[in-house]
């Protein structure tokens, strides 16, 4: 009886060198598809984030034409972190965590993206941390 290591394990002797460049060739493509991926998501994050400022900034009149630019950026966005996932899937990165803290992106986009992205409508965005509250939602403190 003998042992053989597992074919993930053995180390592959090119049958032929036009497979192997033809392998080299894909991976780096598959890894020039990731990064423009990546630079497409980051752009529609940051469109986005344009977009919920101009949100918060709208005066009501505006404020219906406001919301349906902010859900067409929170579909492409949604559209954008699909395909990021999915080539990243491609290329064998299979924990996606850090790579969203990175990116810094919303949850709701992570939540509905892909088909989702258009399936319903998210919520309005949140107002910035920072904005000030109107003074009936201020917390009174004692002095």
């Amino acid at each position: 009886m003998s042992l053989r290591l597992p074919e993930s394990l053995r180390r592959r002797q090119p049958e032929d060198p036009l497979s192997e460049l033809f392998r080299e060739e894909a991976e780096t493509e598959r890894v020039a598809t990731l990064v423009r991926l990546n630079k497409a998501l980051a752009d529609a994050i940051a469109r986005l984030k344009t977009s919920t400022a101009r949100f918060h900034q709208a005066d009501a009149q505006a404020r219906d034409e406001a919301r349906h630019r902010w859900r067409r950026r929170h579909a492409e966005a949604g559209e954008a972190l699909w395909s990021v996932l999915i080539q990243r899937e491609i290329c064998g990165l299979r924990h996606h965590e850090a790579f969203l803290r990175e990116f810094d992106v919303p949850r709701s986009v992570h939540l509905l993206m892909g088909p989702a992205a258009t399936a319903i409508d998210p919520p309005d965005p949140l107002p910035p941390a920072d904005a000030a509250l109107p003074p009936n939602d201020r917390m009174q403190r004692p002095a």
